[in-house]
C-alpha cells in the first residue's frame, strides 16, 4: 500500500492532460493501448500514471496477472472525468459551430410528440429549398427547452404546449387534438368518436400525470367527475402506441403520433385540444433559417386548418 502525504487541496494536482491520459487507460485497459490511442510512448504513459498517483496520494491501478485493474478510487474518478470530457466535447462543437455562417445553420429541438410527422415534414421541406443548410435536430422534454435555448444549444424550440419563462418568447401557432388509439380489431375501430364517459370504463394506458399531457387529460376526467384507472403509464405517445400494440389497453394520445401509428384512431366526442408553440430567446434575434422553418410550419398549419387565428411571424 502506498504511503504518501495528502496533496494540498488548493493545488491543481489533476490537470487536463492527466485526465486525458487516465481516461485513455480506463477505456483501453492497458498502457500499450492507451499509448497508441494518445500517440505517445508506453514509458510516457507509465511515468504519467506514477506521477499522478504520487500527487494524489493513492493508487489508481493495481497490476494483476499483467493487467491494469482500476481501483475503487479510479472508478469514482473516471465518472467525474467522463463528465469533464463530455463538457469539453460540447465546447469543441460550439467552437466549430461558430465558424459556420448563422444563415447556413439551423439548430432546433421539439417535443417528442411532434418528432414523428410534423417536424420531419418541415425539415424535409426546408432542406429541399436550401440544400446547403446544416441542420441539427433533437427532441426534448418541455421542461428542458429553456436550458437548451438559453444555453444556446438550439436557436428555436417547437413545443407541443406553451412554455412560460421570463427570458423566452412563446408563440402559439397551431392547434392539436388528443385522440383515442385502439387496436385495429377492437370493437371501436370503426367508430367516428368515443366519449370520455365510455373511456373511463375501459382498460387504459395513459400519459403520466406528472407531465403536461397527463395533467391535461386527468383534468378532463376529473372535471366530469369520472373515475378511471391506467393499467400502465407512459411518458411519450410513441410508448403508448407500443403498449396498445401489445394489447394492454386503449391509449389517449396526440393526433400527430396517431397518424402513422398503425392503430385505429377514434376522435374524442369532447375535444381535448392543445396549442403548439414556437419558443425562442428574448436575447437573441431569430436567424434567417429559423424564420424560414417557422414560415413552413405556419403554412402547414394553415393547410391542415389548424392555424391559430391571428398568428404571424415575429418581426426581427
Amino acid at each position: 500500500m502506498m504511503s504518501m502525504p495528502m496533496p494540498d487541496s488548493t493545488q491543481w494536482v489533476f490537470k487536463m492532460r492527466h485526465m486525458e491520459m487516465f481516461r485513455a487507460v480506463m477505456l483501453t485497459g492497458s498502457v500499450s493501448a492507451a499509448a497508441r490511442m494518445m500517440y505517445v510512448t508506453q514509458p510516457a504513459v507509465s511515468k504519467l500514471i506514477q506521477y499522478v498517483e504520487s500527487r494524489l496520494g493513492y493508487r489508481l491501478f493495481e497490476r494483476i496477472n499483467n493487467r491494469l485493474v482500476p481501483t475503487a478510487e479510479a472508478q469514482t474518478l473516471y465518472r467525474e472525468v467522463e463528465r469533464v470530457y463530455l463538457a469539453a466535447q460540447a465546447v469543441n462543437e460550439c467552437a466549430i459551430a461558430l465558424s459556420v455562417q448563422p444563415a447556413r445553420q439551423l439548430r432546433i429541438c421539439c417535443s417528442t410528440t411532434l418528432a414523428t410527422v410534423l417536424i420531419p415534414y418541415a425539415l424535409a421541406t426546408i432542406k429541399r429549398a436550401v440544400p446547403g443548410l446544416e441542420i441539427q435536430w433533437q427532441s426534448a422534454l418541455i421542461s428542458d427547452m429553456p436550458a437548451q435555448l438559453l444555453g444556446k444549444k438550439v436557436d428555436l424550440a417547437i413545443s407541443a404546449l406553451p412554455v412560460t419563462h421570463e427570458h423566452l418568447h412563446s408563440l402559439a401557432f397551431m392547434r392539436g387534438s388528443m385522440v383515442c388509439a385502439v387496436p385495429t380489431d377492437h370493437e371501436w375501430a370503426g367508430r367516428e368518436e368515443v366519449s370520455l364517459e365510455e373511456l373511463a370504463g375501459q382498460d387504459l394506458v395513459l400519459f403520466r400525470r406528472d407531465i403536461p399531457f397527463g395533467r391535461i387529460l386527468a383534468g378532463e376526467f376529473e372535471e366530469r367527475d369520472l373515475k378511471y384507472a391506467s393499467i400502465l403509464n407512459f411518458t411519450t405517445a410513441v410508448e403508448g402506441v407500443a403498449l396498445v400494440r401489445q394489447g394492454l389497453g386503449i391509449a389517449v394520445i396526440d393526433e400527430f403520433v396517431a397518424q402513422d401509428c398503425g392503430l385505429a384512431v377514434v376522435r374524442l366526442a369532447q375535444p381535448i385540444e392543445f396549442e403548439i408553440s414556437f419558443v425562442y430567446s428574448r436575447f437573441e434575434p431569430l436567424s434567417e433559417a429559423s424564420l424560414h422553418l417557422m414560415k413552413i410550419l405556419l403554412e402547414r398549419a394553415a393547410s391542415l386548418n389548424r392555424l391559430i387565428k391571428g398568428c404571424k411571424l415575429p418581426k426581427v
